[in-house]
């Protein structure tokens, strides 16, 4: 098992793995299969967002999915992590501390003077906290959501 950036012919299963985790994630709201392979074609072009997937036997069964953004109020750039998603048959593995080293290891690479991450659905946000705690990531501050629509 180990990570990689995802690979042009894997945009099924990036797709797969994004509707597998909206399925999970945010029970009850739409995932837009268009817009999951858009955001992979942006990836390809642009490298925005970024994508990793753990490799397990040339097959991917995780992916994280991180971009970057500065500072509006000093120099800097700063890294998000978006998504990150293992299959339920691999969670327990190795496969998130690999994603999760990897997002570590390339924030340092181009410079960026932080990582934000967590979750922003409330699915086993302790959890998550737990286990980014374990990286070094500290709890800051609330993420809050007022729905505009039913």
């Amino acid at each position: 098992m180990f990570v990689r950036l995802a690979l042009k012919h894997e945009e099924d299963a990036f797709v797969a793995m994004g509707q597998a985790n909206v399925a999970e994630t945010l029970e009850g709201e739409p995932c837009d299969e268009a817009r999951l392979r858009q955001t992979f074609q942006d990836y390809l072009a642009t490298a925005r967002p970024t994508i990793w997937v753990v490799d397990d036997f040339s097959k991917p069964v995780g992916l994280l999915m991180a971009d970057v953004g500065e500072y509006d109020y000093r120099a800097g750039l700063f890294v998000v992590q978006k998504v990150i998603y293992v299959s339920p048959e691999k969670r327990g593995t190795r496969a998130a501390v690999l994603l999760t080293k990897e997002l570590i290891r390339w924030a340092n690479s181009i410079g960026a003077v932080e990582i934000i991450g967590g979750n922003d659905n409330g699915f086993q946000s302790d959890r998550t906290a737990a286990f980014l705690g374990h990286f070094g990531f500290r709890k800051v501050g609330f993420t809050m959501s007022k729905r505009l629509t039913d």
